[in-house]
């Protein structure tokens, strides 16, 4: 397994959506609509994580792991390449090689945190098998 940097990927934007375009609407906190692949093209140009990764077996692209500046990690695995070990064999490897920023009072934790959909109940037992735990209940106006 590797974690490939998505700069580094020129089909980045591609496989990107299509891991997007599988997600179930429950799992989505970033967006309401699905974007259109070239909104999404803009948007993956804008590189707006501070870690992102393709996860990579054999050549093969098999999901993501994106990481915000607020310590905030996100893992994604493409439909057909679920329950195979990949997501946590890559968030234990990215765990492995990188720590947290450094916490800043009222703006970042300093530690590592999962911001996961009220209704993704697989990925918060994804993360707590990792030995993450809740912390907080968001809640959105509009």
């Amino acid at each position: 397994m590797r974690l490939a940097p998505v700069r580094d990927r020129p089909d980045a934007a591609a496989v990107l959506y299509e891991i997007l375009a599988e997600r179930p609407p429950e799992s989505c906190i970033s967006h309401r609509d699905m974007p259109t692949p070239e909104e999404h093209e803009r948007f993956v140009k804008l590189h707006p994580f501070a870690w992102w990764y393709l996860i990579t077996v054999d050549n093969e692209v098999v999901g993501s792991v994106e990481v915000t500046d607020r310590n905030e990690i996100g893992v994604s695995i493409l439909k057909r390449c679920q329950r195979k070990g990949y997501g946590r064999r890559a968030l234990l490897l990215f765990l492995k090689f990188h720590q947290p920023l450094p916490a800043i009072p009222a703006l970042r934790n300093g530690n590592w945190l999962a911001n996961i959909a009220v209704g993704n109940d697989d990925s918060k037992a994804f993360f707590a098998k990792l030995g993450f735990k809740p912390l907080q209940e968001t809640w959105i106006h509009g």
